[in-house]
């Protein structure tokens, strides 16, 4: 069997009113992700610790204001 027909068999049992495959290349993907970029997918367990600390420290600055934090001495 040759690769169109596979294809063609592929698309005649679609059913009716689905639409076409979706992109699935890196570039795709790519534009997606970027399209939500507060949807993070990526990076090492040590960059999600640093995002967390960060984002604390963004909340306590928001509470408290610059300057260093309570109880740190």
């Amino acid at each position: 069997m040759k690769k169109s027909d596979t294809l063609k068999n592929q698309e005649d049992q679609r059913p009716e009113g689905e639409e076409e495959t979706r992109d699935h290349s890196l570039q795709a993907q790519a534009k997606r992700r970027a399209e939500h970029p507060e949807h993070l997918n990526a990076g090492t367990a040590f960059d999600w610790e640093d995002l967390d600390a960060y984002q604390q420290e963004l909340d306590r600055l928001d509470k408290e204001g610059p300057g260093r934090p309570k109880g740190a001495d």
